[in-house]
């Protein structure tokens, strides 16, 4: 296949100009859900602000720069913590369970059910198209090792997806066949493409843009606002509807609502590579200029849309000699060669967990490690870990070609202090730093039960009819069951314990918090929680709680807050700023059931974050503390 460099660079120019114009527009509005249009003037703000749409691409574009082909996950995972602060929604649970040492791809699973399928990992599909033009299947290639990291595999399939159409989109300008060619990327298994199936045939169909929009989100689309389900559609629809005019597609995208940015920010880029920027109309560029506006602690050295599109081309070039692509870029100029940290690295790991990466005293997991690279026959492969864990094997000999190992990981039990990380070395010997590798497992909550209560009958219910009382049980969060706050936690415990038979412990393995496996009893109930927190100093904190029913929260004996609504569960329904203090702190729980749907989740985010005054989503999540067992 060959590609002229003009019209290559013209492509990539018109697609990150498109990228930027888009963004722009719909920043303002991100996050609302109704129906919106402006008048003429008004699509633009006054100034352009950045983007986490624009800066994470731009970011891996250095890390293509500095790794080329040979590029790995931890390159941009590495890259992602030096230079990205965002800690927003699934980016805080990656920089999070990347500080635990939890290996993509299960950075993106792990303790990310919410957002596993957010719109973080679709925005940066461009720059793989656009680094290995015309050859989709690398591109699709590369945005799975990038959406690995914080996304799950429906979102990662949908990143592959995009990349591959960036890729075609330099020889391919009829967006229609862009989707039907590539949609394979996007297995019919997946509820999303269901999605996708369903817009393109509304617009089929004749339907207005907005009856597509009312079908798709009553067949499937979720409440958050920044979900791939509620905003994938979007871009087709506008892509679909725009008919290539730029501004009547971004208007298009932009009355569909959602997460707005990001879906003008993708559509924009998509017809800005079709037309090519000397094509996108001067009322559309002019607005935003040339000027590279970034978010991030992290510049190029000419900040410029226009700079960034031929540092992009010059990545192409390189990567298609690097991969044999199949694909020739005529008339390029010549170019600088790869630096010496693209080659291929001397050893290659591959880490998968057999189940939840994350443990409590006693718990035994598994890990499966593929060795690839430059590792000598017979060569000896050794995995260390912290102090009380029994690991096996210890070591054992790579021989006769096999490079896959399995590892049982025992975690110690009888122990008073239970860590946030802990983390274990693989290495081969005879090659030095670089034949060593560090993960991690996460150690979960510990969690005590010391009661759960119900009421037979309540005098509200016996009013209402016999069968009220004969049918149901009940609970209130406005009886005290036991005298809150000041219980003898360890004495209710053990009683408690005896009671059930069993220890009555309750690990949190993903932020849960749940009475229900240890009782079966059904209906409405109160539970009391207890779990002991360990820091290294006195510091403030944040409580983030998922909650579905009634709760109250006491920290050291000090009413924090409660809930009295019913909501469908989400990881940020309410939230408590608090201070920890030096050494044990003393959480209790008061929980209440009153229906069948029950869900309730806990998690701690520091104020570290330099720019943790900007809000809460701007607070990384605790990754240093203990729990006390």
């Amino acid at each position: 296949m060959l590609i002229e460099y003009e019209t290559y660079l013209d492509k990539i120019h018109g697609g990150w100009l498109g990228k930027c114009i888009g963004g722009t527009i719909g920043a303002r509005f991100e996050g609302r859900k109704h129906w919106i249009e402006v008048g003429p003037g008004e699509l633009f703000p006054d100034t352009v602000p950045p983007n986490d749409d624009l800066d994470i691409p731009v970011l891996w574009l250095k890390v293509l720069e500095e790794k080329g082909p040979h590029l790995q996950p931890e390159d941009l995972a590495d890259a992602w913590l030096e230079y990205c602060w965002y800690p927003f929604c699934e980016y805080g649970n990656f920089r999070r369970n990347w500080r635990l040492g939890i290996q993509p791809p299960m950075s993106g699973k792990y303790n990310n059910a919410f957002y596993d399928t957010g719109m973080g990992c679709i925005i940066r599909s461009e720059i793989w198209g656009y680094s290995f033009p015309g050859a989709p299947d690398l591109a699709a290639r590369f945005a799975e090792l990038d959406g690995g990291l914080d996304h799950g595999p429906e979102a990662i399939a949908m990143e592959q997806m995009f990349a591959a159409m960036s890729a075609m989109a330099f020889t391919i300008s009829d967006i229609r066949r862009l989707i039907e060619i590539c949609l394979h990327f996007m297995p019919r298994k997946y509820p999303l493409r269901r999605l996708i199936d369903a817009v393109m045939e509304a617009h089929d169909q004749g339907l207005s843009l907005r009856e597509a929009r009312d079908r798709y989100l009553l067949l499937g689309a979720k409440p958050e606002a920044c979900d791939t389900y509620a905003n994938i559609p979007i871009i087709f629809l506008a892509l679909l509807y725009g008919e290539n005019d730029f501004e009547a597609t971004m208007r298009a995208g932009l009355a569909c609502a959602y997460d707005v940015d990001s879906t003008l920010a993708t559509t924009g880029a998509f017809l800005g590579q079709i037309l090519g920027a000397r094509n996108i109309p001067a009322a559309m560029r002019e607005p935003v200029g040339d000027e590279l506006i970034m978010g991030i602690d992290y510049h190029r050295p000419e900040m410029t849309l226009s700079a960034l599109a031929r540092d992009n081309a010059r990545m192409g070039i390189l990567l298609g000699h690097a991969c044999a692509s199949g694909v020739e870029i005529t008339g390029a100029p010549v170019v600088d060669p790869l630096p010496e940290s693209a080659r291929a690295p001397e050893v290659i790991y591959q880490i998968r967990y057999r189940g939840t990466p994350c443990a409590a005293p006693g718990d035994t997991l598994e890990v499966d490690v593929s060795v690839k690279g430059k590792v000598p026959d017979d060569a000896v492969l050794t995995l260390k870990g912290p102090a009380g864990w029994a690991i096996a094997p210890g070591e054992t000999a790579l021989s006769g070609g096999c490079r896959d190992r399995r590892f049982s990981l025992r975690a110690p039990d009888g122990i008073s202090e239970w860590p946030m990380s802990h983390r274990f070395t693989l290495s081969v010997a005879g090659m030095g730093p670089e034949g060593k590798k560090e993960f991690g497992v996460a150690g979960a909550g510990m969690y005590r039960l010391l009661g759960v209560f119900f009421d037979a009958w309540t005098e509200e219910a016996k009013e209402r009819g016999f069968f009220r009382c004969i049918n149901h049980h009940y609970a209130s969060l406005d009886r005290d069951y036991l005298p809150e706050p000041n219980l003898d936690i360890d004495r209710l415990h053990a009683e408690f314990s005896r009671l059930l038979g069993r220890p009555a412990l309750l690990p949190s393995y993903a932020y849960e918090v749940a009475p229900e496996r240890l009782i079966g009893l059904e209906g409405a109930w109160c539970a009391y929680c207890a779990r002991t927190i360990i820091s290294d100093r006195d510091q403030p904190a944040t409580l983030t709680i998922g909650h579905t029913n009634p709760f109250r929260i006491y920290l050291n004996g000090e009413l924090v807050g409660e809930r009295r609504e019913h909501l469908m569960w989400a990881p940020w329904n309410s939230f408590f700023e608090v201070g920890l203090k030096k050494g044990n702190n003393t959480l209790l729980l008061k929980l209440i059931r009153e229906g069948v749907d029950f869900k309730f989740t806990l998690g701690l985010k520091s104020h570290r974050n330099p720019r943790q005054e900007l809000g809460i989503h701007c607070k990384d999540w605790f990754h240093d503390l203990s729990d006390g067992v």
